[in-house]
């Protein structure tokens, strides 16, 4: 039986660890390949685990096809060079996850300038440029599925890192009003709740970003995973511009088994 994504190219960045990783793993498992799009292709810190190549090897070893390419989404060399290879490669894109972010430490009032600059360079720059870079192929092709990740951050907008994932969502908005009629659907994905991953469990001093975050159990990824291949099945006749979580996107495209299946497996 073919997954829901069955040939689709999709490129995720941020894809060495994470949320990106379990994404990732999920797409291939319903059919897609899977360009594993990070910086990281050796592990410099233990409390970060993950490379490029370790989330290609799991994607492979479960039977499905990776395509691990470096890209540092703060350098548009970068990106560029990472989506003329894939175009080399593949000769399509269907679908982008603008997945990679940075939570420097700090409050408003005390994070280091250089690590703002960083956080939009990263968060907000980043996802514009990929977006851009991957634009002129899915024009082409008429047809295309861009998904900016969000975080609830963006609702309480109380933090830096909030104020990055605002931009997301009105850039979410803007660019999808914009392609709509090139057939290219852009929607914005956020996690409802904590999901366990190395960054969340990065340590952070108490009251800043990540700083509260529970040191017990968390619950699986299994409803954001879900979540995000129903997003990535979206075209602009379905669902374009818009901006979810993973639970809402669950209630509004899963059918009713998933729905019973994801009921009680929710994010804190």
């Amino acid at each position: 039986m073919a997954g829901r994504l069955e040939g689709k190219i999709a490129i995720i960045t941020g894809a060495s660890r994470g949320l990106g990783q379990y994404c990732a793993a999920e797409y291939a498992k319903e059919g897609a390949i899977v360009v594993v799009a990070a910086r990281t292709e050796q592990v410099q810190n233990e409390a970060l685990p993950g490379t490029i190549h370790e989330t290609a090897q799991l994607i492979t070893n479960a039977g499905g096809e990776a395509f691990p390419v470096v890209c540092n989404v703060a350098s548009t060399d970068s990106i560029d060079a990472m989506v003329e290879t894939v175009l080399e490669k593949y000769g399509r894109i269907d679908v982008l996850m603008n997945n990679a972010a940075v939570q420097p430490p700090g409050f408003m009032h005390t994070i280091q300038p250089r690590h703002w600059e960083l956080e939009f360079r990263i968060n907000v720059h980043g996802p514009f440029h990929c977006s851009r870079a991957v634009l002129p192929a899915m024009i082409e092709q008429k047809s295309g599925n861009i998904i900016n990740i969000s975080s609830v951050a963006a609702d309480r907008r109380s933090s830096h890192y909030g104020a990055t994932k605002a931009a997301i969502e009105a850039l979410t908005i803007g660019m999808a009003k914009d392609v709509e009629s090139d057939g290219i659907a852009i929607n914005a994905l956020k996690p409802v709740g904590a999901i366990d991953t190395p960054g969340v469990r990065f340590g952070r001093a108490p009251g800043q970003i990540g700083g509260s975050t529970p040191i017990g159990a968390m619950p699986p990824p299994d409803s954001y995973v879900e979540a995000a291949v129903l997003v990535a099945m979206q075209t602009v006749d379905t669902c374009t511009g818009g901006i979810f979580n993973d639970v809402e996107a669950v209630q509004r495209f899963a059918d009713d088994a998933t729905k019973t299946r994801l009921a009680d497996v929710k994010p804190l």
